[in-house]
């Protein structure tokens, strides 16, 4: 059976570059015409509620069964996208948050007014969206919305948000502190278990990662690198000396590889070069050249007299 598994971690569609991109995801589910299966996790502190109901909209139009599965926090619109989940399980130590929709404005009173209304739309929906999924009366639901209620797993299965549970530890909530750190100032409302974890996760020493110390040390050395041999470059010129002649790792001059190395043949001539009182005239060309008594004729291939 073919199955599709969803990653729903970070921040939903808010321009951070390990975020969540409503479009991709939703790209990812409606290609997916051959899933008989859809896998989600989450763990997300939320974003655009938007993105949340496109997301929550793909995976309910795709005829698989869903299976959402909350790793550690399902807070604002992630826990719009947990809701279309046939089923919905809540991983050991997680979260699940709703509450009312926000919005930044700037203008005058009557902009502000008609801010006020969309968000009250907005709360509306998101309303409909919980009670459908819980059955409760949607009074019951508002009230959770308005007063931005946290939920552990255990709580959210009582209250209808999701279907099973793990057990809820204290001790074990740090995929929630992890996806909800820098994001605390947002919410009112954050249980103290999490706010423990999130000091935990800020206070404790961070291990190095050996691939990403590996890289940072490769980055050093190449830049080191050619720094050095900008430097060796600009010496070189300032000199007279070429720098292309120049061996840019040694600074060691360019060497014929031909010519005899010292030490390497003492005593031995080049051979190459003429004897002592030979003409430095090849074989070849002096076997044209006159002999003997000849001498005084001169080239015999020259023009004579007054040829």
């Amino acid at each position: 059976m073919h199955t599709l598994e969803l990653r729903i971690y970070g921040d939903i569609d808010v321009g951070s570059p390990e975020g969540v991109s409503a479009d991709a995801v939703v790209r990812q589910i409606k290609n997916a015409t051959h899933a008989k299966r859809i896998d989600v996790s989450i763990n997300s502190a939320g974003g655009s509620m938007f993105s949340g109901i496109a997301i929550f909209n793909a995976l309910k139009d795709h005829p698989a069964e869903v299976t959402v599965k909350v790793d550690g926090l399902a807070a604002s619109a992630a826990s719009i996208i947990a809701m279309a989940g046939d089923t919905i399980e809540m991983g050991e130590g997680s979260f699940l948050m709703v509450h009312q929709a926000s919005a930044l404005v700037v203008g005058n009173a009557q902009d502000m007014a008609q801010m006020s209304g969309i968000l009250g739309k907005c709360d509306d929906e998101i309303t409909g969206i919980y009670a459908r999924r819980t059955g409760k009366p949607v009074e019951t639901v508002r009230a959770w919305v308005d007063a931005e209620t946290w939920f552990t797993g255990p709580e959210a299965v009582e209250a209808g948000l999701a279907d099973k549970s793990a057990k809820f530890t204290k001790t074990v909530a740090a995929p929630a502190a992890h996806a909800l750190a820098g994001s605390t100032s947002k919410f009112k409302r954050v249980p103290a278990p999490l706010r423990q974890a999130i000091a935990a996760h800020y206070s404790a020493p961070k291990a190095a990662d050996p691939a990403e110390m590996a890289r940072l040390q490769a980055w050093h050395d190449r830049l080191v690198a050619e720094v050095r041999t900008k430097e060796r470059v600009e010496t070189l010129q300032a000199s007279g000396v070429n720098p292309f002649m120049v061996d840019a790792l040694d600074d060691e001059p360019v060497v014929n590889p031909f010519t005899p190395k010292a030490g390497s043949a003492p005593g031995k001539v080049n051979p190459f070069l003429p004897k002592d009182g030979e003409r430095p005239v090849p074989a070849s060309v002096a076997a044209f050249m006159p002999k003997g008594d000849d001498d005084n004729q001169g080239n015999p291939f020259l023009p004579k007299g007054d040829d």
